[in-house]
């Protein structure tokens, strides 16, 4: 369990790093494509997740983490980035 929280936490600190520094706008080819490449590996990891409190119930705090990942990382990463790939994640964890 402790993997999980190590990547949820280790997710929340990139964003938070880039948030802060992110403060105008600035033009990079690569942010859509790094943005899909983050949000895909956390809808990955919200699979994992999922399956894992599927078989083990809430314990150990699988509920939570969930719960941070999609608000904390996929969340906050989707709505920056709504029009290019986004909103296809979001529905995608809706599901």
């Amino acid at each position: 369990m402790g993997m999980f929280e190590k990547a949820v936490t280790d997710a929340e600190q990139h964003l938070n790093k880039y948030f802060s520094i992110a403060t105008g706008p600035s033009f990079n080819p690569e942010t859509i494509p790094a943005r899909r490449r983050f949000l895909a590996r956390r809808v990955k990891l919200l699979a994992n997740l999922l399956r894992w409190r599927k078989s083990m119930g809430n314990h150990h705090g699988v509920s939570l983490l969930v719960t941070r990942i999609v608000n904390d990382c996929v969340l906050k990463a989707a709505e920056s980035g709504w029009d290019v790939g986004g909103e296809d994640i979001v529905k995608k964890v809706c599901i």
